[in-house]
Formats: C-alpha cells, sequence, structure tokens
C-alpha cells in the first residue's frame, strides 16, 4: 500500500510513495528543511499508509452509494412491477 506524507501545519501533502515508508520520511525531511528551517515536526506532522477504500480517487463508487442505488432499484422495480 502507498504511504503519503502531510504536514498539518502549511497544510502541504506529498504524492504517494509506492515502493518504501522510507520514500516518504525522506520527503518529509525535505519537506521540513525546505519549509520550516528544519525544524521538529509539529503535532500533525506524519507519514502514513493510505488504504485503497479511504484514498477518495474516484474509480470506484463506495459501497453506501452501492447499497442506496440498489435500494432505489428495487424500489422502482417494485412500483413498476404493480
Amino acid at each position: 500500500m502507498p504511504y503519503l506524507y502531510s504536514c498539518r501545519q502549511c497544510g502541504a501533502v506529498s504524492p504517494e510513495r509506492h515502493s518504501r515508508r522510507a520514500d516518504a520520511e525522506d520527503e518529509q525531511l525535505q519537506h521540513r528543511q525546505a519549509a520550516h528551517g528544519g525544524l521538529a515536526p509539529a503535532a500533525g506532522d506524519e507519514v502514513r499508509q493510505v488504504h485503497d477504500e479511504t484514498r477518495g480517487d474516484g474509480c470506484l463508487p463506495s459501497g453506501s452509494f452501492l447499497l442506496f442505488a440498489f435500494l432505489l432499484f428495487a424500489v422502482l422495480a417494485n412500483c413498476w412491477g404493480r
């Protein structure tokens, strides 16, 4: 799974790093040096693993949307069947 670095202090978010966590940690160090003068991380400065179902990249509809669409279809089919 890919890794992502985000800085809550300034809102910066790195591109996803698909290979290793260390790549995202390198991004974190480079960002701290360039944007914050190498200061220690503030609360919310993190490297985290991004799960495919929470990425929200729009490639697949969410489970709740699919359930809603199925229920809507069932209700409409029932109404037309009468």
